[in-house]
């Protein structure tokens, strides 16, 4: 019987390395230190981004919190090590139900008629006030646009534009059309930011160059959220040729 001859490794084909138990080793726990550092990066920054949501929500009612606390710490006759305790743990989550409560008052002013105006009265004053009247306004606006979503002067709808170069579609909000006697309709569209989408860019585009989209203005701020995650995997939106027209289906 003959042998069979040996195989021929071409010149060019990569020698396999055979590695030590050290090294197998190594990367192995390289490999899973960056495993673990990608499943902790998220968890760090949502923790972070928490803290400081906390943090700003609570920054008025935290004095009147510790005071209730330090008050009832005295009531109640704790030791010294006791009261540190109770002021630690207590003064935190007392100061969030507060920021509750008052977050819900004012709700519920904002409902009768005395209440509205007793707030309209404080945002009169605090329009007033120099330097801060400006960025109230305007965060109000912004605000007020979210909120309204699709009605009234909120966000119309969601489109597609071409920017910020042509061929890079972009999720944009349309907040008004107007009448242009050279290019006709202009589109004004509101270009959100990822993942800030009150802080973007404004452009006004000739109607022909806007795709419109089916996606309501919550789903598009969830696009935008999201980077793009909860997009549809389908997009139907309007058809038109290249001069503007409608494609009929």
């Amino acid at each position: 019987m003959g042998t069979n001859p040996p195989q021929l490794q071409h010149a060019n084909a990569p020698v396999p390395v055979k590695r030590s138990p050290g090294q197998r080793f190594w990367s192995h726990i390289k490999s899973s230190m960056i495993s673990g550092l990608i499943t902790l990066v998220p968890l760090f920054i949502t923790l972070y981004l928490l803290s400081i949501l906390f943090g700003f929500a609570t920054w008025l009612t935290k004095p009147v919190a510790a005071w209730l606390v330090k008050k009832a710490g005295l009531w109640y006759e704790f030791s010294k090590e006791g009261q540190a305790a109770l002021e630690y743990w207590s003064s935190p989550a007392l100061a969030l139900v507060l920021t509750v409560l008052l977050v819900y008052v004012l709700g519920v002013l904002s409902i009768f008629t005395i209440g509205r105006q007793l707030l309209a009265a404080a945002e009169h004053f605090v329009g007033n006030l120099p330097l801060i009247k400006g960025i109230y306004g305007t965060t109000k606006q912004v605000i007020g646009v979210f909120r309204q979503g699709g009605g009234g002067a909120g966000f119309q709808r969601v489109v597609l534009v071409e920017f910020p170069r042509n061929g890079t579609w972009t999720i944009a909000f349309v907040t008004n059309t107007v009448s242009d006697d050279t290019n006709g309709r202009l589109v004004c569209c509101f270009i959100p930011m990822t993942p800030n989408p009150t802080s973007g860019f404004f452009q006004m585009f000739p109607e022909a160059q806007v795709r419109d989209t089916d996606w309501s203005v919550d789903q598009g701020i969830k696009i935008v959220l999201s980077g793009g995650l909860l997009a549809p995997s389908h997009l139907e939106g309007e058809k038109k040729h290249a001069d503007g027209s409608k494609v009929l289906t």
